[in-house]
């Protein structure tokens, strides 16, 4: 089955895949018509961009510009799993995650789901976003109505969403808690704080 959603993401077509919680529309990251194609089949506004994933921390070297010590320990620590970093992409990258280019940065994780996984290792960055219409719960079993290429796994079961940090300057912030908590982040780096810290 991960055959066909490899070669489909190479066709530039958007797949359904698995996460820990939730199944996701999925699409290479770098083709700007698979990017907008994700963004149709869930209606969004215009502006909206897809978070990114990645199969390891070793590749946000090759995505992201402005990570310190402390942001590539925390990757190396935590991924796969359910942390999302806010980065500044590569000056070098030339894609448009939905938002036209426009956001000075963008959402990127590894996820701990290993035939989501696998997959990403042979497509490299994956652009994605929950498989609903924009506005809706995410869904925990796969619906299909535009007979996309899937990896179905079943029923997921519902869990907390992923924790979210941001480099405020020099500082790494927490902008949601979720699955990680402030103590599990501290763990790695005990400097992490809050907005209101």
């Amino acid at each position: 089955m991960s055959a066909q959603v490899v070669a489909a993401i190479k066709r530039g077509e958007v797949v359904i895949l698995p996460l820990e919680h939730s199944y996701v529309y999925a699409c290479d990251a770098f083709s700007l018509a698979a990017v907008n194609r994700l963004h149709q089949l869930r209606n969004d506004l215009p502006g909206i961009a897809a978070q990114v994933l990645v199969a390891n921390a070793q590749t946000l070297e090759g995505v992201a510009q402005g990570l310190t010590p402390d942001i590539k320990l925390l990757a190396n620590a935590l991924w796969p799993g359910l942390l999302t970093l806010i980065l500044q992409p590569s000056q070098s990258l030339n894609w448009d995650l939905g938002d036209g280019g426009y956001l000075k940065t963008f959402a990127i994780r590894s996820p701990k789901q290993n035939q989501t996984l696998e997959v990403i290792d042979q497509t490299g960055p994956l652009a994605i976003a929950i498989a609903a219409s924009a506005g809706t719960p995410s869904i925990s079993r796969i619906s299909n109505p535009h007979g996309l290429a899937a990896i179905d796994i079943g029923q997921i079961q519902p869990g907390p969403a992923s924790t979210v940090l941001a480099l405020d300057g020099e500082k790494l912030v927490v902008n949601r808690v979720g699955a990680l908590t402030l103590e599990d982040l501290r763990k790695v780096v005990s400097t992490i704080q809050l907005p209101s810290e």
